[in-house]
């Protein structure tokens, strides 16, 4: 095999460097990605059960408030 010459070594080593960093970014961007993915899960669950919280208490108190003044309309 033919020995190569440094620039050319240096330009080789160059490329093979750029592309392993390439898919080491590209694993990184997808675990980035899969774990935004979660996140934005665990918030929309979260979110959805503090508005059925809200809802149920809202309901409760408005069951309160007819059974206390039944003759009274609500809004």
């Amino acid at each position: 095999m033919a020995r190569l010459s440094p620039r050319r070594a240096y330009a080789i080593g160059l490329l093979r460097a750029r592309a392993k960093a390439r898919k080491e970014m590209h694993t990184l961007a997808q675990s980035y990605d899969d774990e935004l993915v979660a996140l934005q899960d665990q918030f929309r669950e979260l979110a959805l059960a503090h508005h059925r919280q809200c809802r149920d208490a809202a309901i409760t108190e408005a069951q309160i408030e007819r059974a206390t003044r039944p003759g009274m309309l609500l809004h």
